[in-house]
């Protein structure tokens, strides 16, 4: 072989670096791996992203799989104003990390519930180089899935509140406050997308138990009212996490102490409460990182917040039932153990004195409830075992007495007025020679004025000299109410007198059977709803046409709910929908016959002209409407 001379070989070499110049660069596929996003409205969570060339590849955890059916209508990328169209998907089945199947993925597809199918690999067009965020969008209808934001840097989002100070203690004790009633209210901003969506029951007005709360929505900010006698808790839940700002992780749900007078403002990052409850690569905000409170109750609040288990009461201290105690003396452990998680609270060194004599009423409020209501303290604490013994005999033991009741600080003056009224204890404050003095006069008059308004809750209309009976304080809400339920019952006797039913002095238990009876020969359709519940009132339109179809046939509609319904809006209801209505009270309606572990609503029973339940089912839909028109139909040939 002739041997190249040194121009010749510097001659290759030149046309060799000019062939792998020409030749296409094979660039890297880049991976993110557990990529942050800023919010979710699905039960889709992106584990990994992979861009190549041809593809924009994203890896799904299937949040929904383990409990129901699900599918997928359509899929596409956004990102910078473009959509960037689905190629194809599969869809993997795993036991532990043994992949057991890897399948094609068909848009549109129920797939049944499988917890082991749980992961979902979708194949997009490439997006743009330099692309830095896209969004998964499932549809544009509002229950679409849709993954916002999904970051391609392995970063957080920066912080969008300012940055955290602790409070300084200026040894400003926790002053007693007047009792007033009035509106109390809170202003919740969100930044960077997502809102604060609910407020739960305790928006309800103890009186009256209508929700007379107001919700202004301006842009990002949720301004709150509530007409409160003394302080109210309100109970906030979020959407996109927002929830979950309680750092203690024991719900997606708070509370928030307001007072009518005062002011409290609540800040929150949406995308750092997004962060705090994944497992992003760049890892999770701080607790302090994701919500800031403020106002005259600002650092009331953040101590409740940040310390839950004194509003849910279920804790590590309520004590085990040991074999042979008293009532007595297994109060007293618990008493010890409070004080010990009190004594614990008043060492810290973030909190100042006021937040500190806050929580120390917030552990007197826990140890009362806790004593009040002990077979619930004792079912979650003792749930494993022989629970329903250790009831019985602390039953066999209570009292009332209690020879701590005068070391609690809850009872001895304005400083009470930071919590709700709490009219179940006056029993307590009786036995124990503390009814006296403003706290229990007007606790008492509160129980008062709520069996007067539970009389109009019934439809039952008060004369003005029950309503002057009333302490002053609460007359005002009360002519109201009464005035409104005067109106509603005149409106009903016109329009809808032979649907409403009078409650019939029975157990709960046997209500059904008893209605049955009065129906002879006729087959009876029971529906236990709610006027808030949204599938009771589709199953209820939804059922309309069959029950047209039906008019003369031997069947009867029965529609029950109780007095989470609120009259003005039960009687609405009533109006519009045909058949017999009965709206009893709530402690009848639990003791209806419930599926075991409680059941739900709707809930619907189906007697026969026998007067034999053949036929039940909780929960409404297509198909349990198809099924509710076959049992109808069987029992009526």
């Amino acid at each position: 072989m002739k041997k190249l001379s040194t121009i010749q070989m510097k001659k290759l070499l030149t046309m060799l670096c000019a062939m792998l110049l020409t030749l296409p660069v094979l660039a890297k596929d880049k991976v993110i791996d557990r990529p942050a996003f800023s919010g979710t409205a699905s039960d889709l969570c992106p584990i990994k992203v992979v861009l190549t060339k041809k593809s924009t590849i994203v890896h799904f955890r299937m949040d929904c799989a383990h409990r129901r059916a699900w599918s997928m209508t359509g899929a596409r990328l956004e990102c910078n104003g473009q959509a960037y169209a689905y190629q194809r998907g599969r869809i993997l089945t795993h036991e532990g990390i043994d992949v057991l199947a890897d399948e094609a993925f068909e848009l549109g597809k129920e797939y049944a519930q499988n917890a082991r199918q749980d992961l979902l690999v979708l194949y997009f067009d490439p997006l743009p180089k330099g692309a830095k965020t896209f969004d998964y969008v499932e549809g544009d209808k509002d229950l679409s899935w849709k993954v916002r934001g999904v970051r391609l840097d392995n970063q957080l989002y920066p912080s969008l509140i300012p940055p955290y100070k602790p409070r300084v203690d200026d040894g400003r004790p926790l002053e007693p406050i007047a009792l007033k009633h009035g509106e109390a209210t809170a202003t919740i901003t969100v930044h960077g997308g997502g809102n604060i969506y609910y407020v739960g029951d305790y928006s309800r007005d103890i009186i009256t138990g209508n929700y007379d709360s107001r919700t202004q929505y301006l842009d990002s900010t949720l301004v709150y009212c509530h007409p409160a006698y003394t302080a109210t808790k309100p109970l906030f839940t979020g959407w996109n996490g927002l929830g979950n700002i309680d750092p203690s992780g024991l719900s997606t749900s708070f509370p928030m102490i307001l007072i009518p007078g005062e002011t409290l403002t609540l800040e929150v990052d949406a995308n750092a409460c997004v962060a705090s409850e994944q497992n992003f690569a760049a890892g999770r905000p701080s607790a302090h990182d994701y919500y800031r409170l403020g106002g005259t109750l600002g650092d009331l609040n953040q101590a409740l917040l940040e310390n839950q288990m004194l509003n849910h009461g279920y804790l590590p201290e309520i004590p085990t039932y040991t074999d042979g105690q008293t009532f007595v003396e297994w109060s007293e452990q618990l008493w010890q153990n409070l004080n010990t998680l009190r004594q614990s609270l008043m060492q810290r060194t973030d909190y100042t004195r006021r937040q500190k004599e806050f929580l120390s009423l917030l552990v007197d409020n826990v140890y009362l409830n806790i004593r009040h209501d002990y077979p619930r303290a004792i079912r979650w604490k003792m749930r494993d075992a022989d629970f329903e013994d250790a009831i019985s005999k602390l039953k066999a033991t209570y009292t009332l007495e209690d020879s701590h009741a005068r070391d609690l600080q809850l009872f001895r003056d304005g400083r009470s007025f930071y919590l709700p009224l709490m009219p179940p204890f006056l029993e307590y404050l009786e036995a124990n020679g503390l009814n006296h003095g403003e706290v229990y006069e007007m606790t008492k008059a509160l129980a008062y004025a709520q069996e007067i308004g539970k009389r109009m809750k019934q439809g039952k209309v008060q004369t003005d000299s029950v309503i002057a009976t009333v302490h002053p304080y609460f007359q005002p809400v009360l002519r109201t109410f009464n005035d409104s339920t005067r109106v509603l019952v005149e409106r009903l006797q016109r329009e809808a007198k032979d649907r409403i039913m009078e409650t019939p002095d029975v157990p709960g238990s046997e209500l059904l059977d008893y209605i049955v009876r009065q129906h002879p020969g006729k087959a009876v359709f029971f529906d236990l709803w709610a006027t808030w519940c949204g599938p009771c009132l589709n199953g209820i339109q939804a059922m309309e046409p069959l029950k047209k179809e039906l008019e003369g046939r031997d069947i009867v509609f029965i529609y029950i709910t109780d007095e989470s319904s609120p009259l003005n809006q039960w009687n609405e209801h009533v109006l519009e929908i045909p058949g017999l209505h009965y709206r009893i009270p709530s402690s009848m309606y639990r003791q209806l016959p419930w599926p075991p572990g409680g059941g739900g609503i709707p809930q619907y029973y189906l007697y026969d002209r026998q007067g034999r339940r053949v036929w039940e089912q909780t929960g409404f839909s297509d198909d349990v409407k198809k099924e509710i028109e076959s049992e109808i139909k069987k029992i009526l040939q």
